[in-house]
């Protein structure tokens, strides 16, 4: 029986710290979360971490200019602040982001591939009620899942990146976010275009010769934003 007492205490003892512990080891969702997926201007090619922001809705990525779909996740911090300047306490809630886990599924919810990429950027802490906000840049399609997804095919698929971002504050504290889901469509050749401008009427038949006053380069090409012709001469997709 006294055995079977000092059993009882210490599982008693081991309930009663977990109660302790277990709330300080989950992580807290609501902390970080990842709002949107922050658009990039087609002119300057920026982008601005701000919740009025342009967001996507869905991504595109075209196989015959990139390989992999990267994008800027608009992230909100809710953990509150902890600098003050009166006592010359340095602000530890701020969090720097380093890596993602990301796995990617076809329409039917089979897994495509499994990978942790890293991830560049930094999130302020709230203000009063309101979340602080700052952007993740992260790989959300590898090379390996848009050929798994699309193969030889030339007709687009879809396919939903799910990922988690994680980071560490300014204290040293292990941060991060809740899952997002993003849906990609992938595509060979879908996001060129053949502006009239672009064809030379000394030619017979369309083409895409007359790159006068055309454009150079193209942001992020082959992702989201349609590609001028003009922009990849020689390219089989981009003759008419």
């Amino acid at each position: 029986m006294k055995i079977q007492r000092r059993h009882v205490g210490g599982l008693t003892t081991l309930l009663a710290l977990g109660a302790v512990l277990g709330p300080g080891c989950a992580e807290n969702e609501s902390s970080l979360f990842v709002r949107g997926v922050l658009k990039f201007d087609e002119d300057t090619c920026e982008i601005d971490a701000d919740p009025s922001s342009p967001v996507l809705l869905r991504g595109v990525l075209d196989v015959a200019f990139a390989t992999e779909y990267s994008a800027a996740l608009l992230v909100g911090n809710q953990m509150v602040r902890r600098g003050n300047a009166a006592t010359l306490r340095t602000e530890t809630s701020r969090v720097v982001f380093e890596s993602a886990d990301v796995h990617t599924f076809d329409a039917a919810g089979n897994e495509l591939g499994a990978f942790t990429a890293p991830a560049t950027g930094f999130v302020d802490p709230s203000t009063g009620a309101e979340p602080g906000f700052g952007f993740a840049h992260v790989v959300l399609v590898d090379s390996g899942s848009s050929a798994a997804a699309l193969g030889d095919s030339n007709t687009p698929v879809e396919v939903v990146a799910r990922v988690i971002v994680r980071g560490h504050t300014l204290g040293g504290e292990e941060a991060a976010t809740g899952e997002f889901q993003w849906p990609i469509d992938i595509c060979r050749g879908c996001l060129v275009f053949f502006p009239p401008e672009a064809d030379d009427p000394t030619i017979a038949g369309p083409d895409c010769m007359n790159r006068t006053d055309g454009p150079t380069s193209a942001c992020r090409i082959g992702m989201d934003g349609f590609v001028d012709c003009r922009v990849c001469p020689g390219l089989a997709v981009c003759t008419p």
